[in-house]
């Protein structure tokens, strides 16, 4: 009997403490999702098309410098530190990798740009997908406007011009 009087006190925290995490890890399985991934990549657009129903964009990603991060590395490509020792222009882009990434764009996607107007710098312009691929058509016929992109789930949500002096 003392025995028995001994062990119901245990066997009742036991059993509450196994409900408790049996609870805890149900909790945590239904109601704590993690914020989905959002990747941001700054790259020339080498093509944006409508196919099947979905605009689909090729995105060459390259690396942007700016300031004296471009200097060192401009420095480091053209190894010209007798000639020259800054990035012309303040900004140095290297582009070293070939593979070409295709991405599906939002309906809702953001359209930003800076250079819109030929006359005056328009910081920031948020525009409508038709007004970006008018600028697309018009300004970035080679393909060497750089542009940011900010990617959720493999879907393009925003695409914003880096301005180039």
């Amino acid at each position: 009997m003392k025995l028995l009087k001994r062990l119901v006190p245990i066997a009742i925290i036991m059993f509450l403490l196994f409900l408790s995490t049996t609870s805890m890890e149900s909790y945590a399985k239904t109601s704590i999702s993690r914020p989905d991934k959002v990747e941001k990549a700054t790259t020339y657009i080498t093509s944006f098309k409508l196919k099947k129903g979905k605009w689909v964009g090729k995105f060459d990603y390259i690396q942007w410098y700016f300031g004296k991060a471009a200097d060192k590395e401009f420095l480091k490509d053209c190894k010209c530190g007798k000639v020259m020792d800054h990035a012309p222009d303040g900004y140095w882009i290297r582009n070293v990798n070939p593979k070409i990434r295709t991405f599906t764009i939002s309906k809702s996607a953001q359209y930003i740009l800076q250079t819109r107007s030929a006359y005056a710098i328009k910081w920031n312009e948020k525009v409508t997908r038709s007004q970006f691929l008018t600028f697309l058509k018009e300004r970035n016929r080679d393909g060497q406007t750089p542009f940011h992109i900010e990617i959720k789930n493999n879907v393009v949500t925003k695409i914003t011009e880096q301005y180039i002096p």
